[in-house]
């Protein structure tokens, strides 16, 4: 089958399961849509959402997995459904976005039937957006985005309300490299994102080399400052990392500009850095040597 005609099969079997798992329940075939309801009693509510991500999914699966797919995708809009109601009564939603930075991946491998609303960051990172809701940060998802009108036009920036609490943060000194941390805050994790304001050196120079361990810890130092302190930060990482609660990646970076790298770290106790060529010490070369070179060849 084309991938138009695959499609096609796909809403085929939504619109002819989706009434009988969830009676009162409208598909619309051609608008690819499906109407859901939920609530209690007298108080009914519904939305329309778009069945373009399920689709998608099923596509990369078996046809005969399609049905469970379809209805567990649709269970779990209904319970989005129950979410975004609920999220209503500790306020206005919009200004409670909040932004983490997390390793790459990690909202596919740990995420449900639906998908999480998300920013890619490069390649080793991608900025997930969550709903404080009370004590809680709550994932945010497409379908609940949409159901919130949180993808409006004047709506504010998850990423801009983030930054605007941790804007404050001062690093602090650690062994010849510096951190940013505060009190299991997650929401540090976007200094990389704000490098303009909270890590300043990555513009300057060869930049820093850097790790985020935690949600609520960022560690670097300049990545031209020799073997033994970039051995100290990959141990500081390394260390930070294991048994955390807000884990979010065990890797050291290079960052200069825009430009950020994986560097290598062997798995020796402690961890050594495979620095680049570019980072390790170069040596100076006199005027004899130089004038020597140029009679006799190098």
């Amino acid at each position: 089958m084309t991938g138009t005609t695959e499609s096609s099969a796909v809403m085929q079997v939504i619109a002819d399961l989706a009434p009988i798992w969830m009676p009162g329940c409208v598909v619309d075939a051609t608008e690819r849509t499906v109407e859901v309801g939920w609530g209690r009693g007298a108080v009914q509510m519904s939305a329309v959402v778009g069945v373009g991500e399920i689709i998608d999914r099923c596509l990369q699966l078996p046809q005969q997995l399609w049905p469970d797919q379809i209805e567990r995708w649709l269970r779990a809009v209904v319970a989005e459904g129950e979410l975004a109601t609920e999220e209503h009564r500790f306020g206005d939603v919009a200004d409670r976005q909040r932004a983490l930075l997390v390793q790459r991946g990690w909202s596919v491998r740990t995420g449900g039937p639906v998908a999480d609303a998300l920013i890619p960051f490069g390649e080793h990172f991608e900025v997930v957006v969550f709903i404080r809701t009370g004590e809680e940060l709550r994932r945010l998802t497409v379908v609940r985005r949409s159901m919130l009108g949180l993808g409006d036009p004047g709506v504010p920036s998850p990423v801009q309300l983030s930054l605007k609490e941790i804007e404050d943060l001062r690093p602090v000194e650690h062994d010849g490299f510096e951190v940013l941390s505060h009190d299991d805050d997650p929401l540090v994790s976007m200094a990389i994102v704000d490098r303009e304001n909270l890590l300043p050196q990555a513009s300057v120079g060869a930049g820093v080399l850097v790790g985020v361990p935690r949600l609520s810890a960022v560690a670097y130092c300049p990545a031209d400052a020799g073997q033994q302190t970039a051995d100290a930060l990959a141990a500081f990482v390394a260390a930070t990392y294991q048994d955390a609660p807000d884990q979010c990646c065990p890797d050291l970076f290079w960052l200069q500009g825009d430009r950020m790298v994986q560097v290598p770290v062997t798995l020796a106790t402690p961890p050594s850095v495979v620095l680049p060529s570019a980072l390790k010490p170069q040596p100076r070369r006199t005027w004899l040597r130089h004038l020597l070179g140029q009679l006799f060849g190098r």
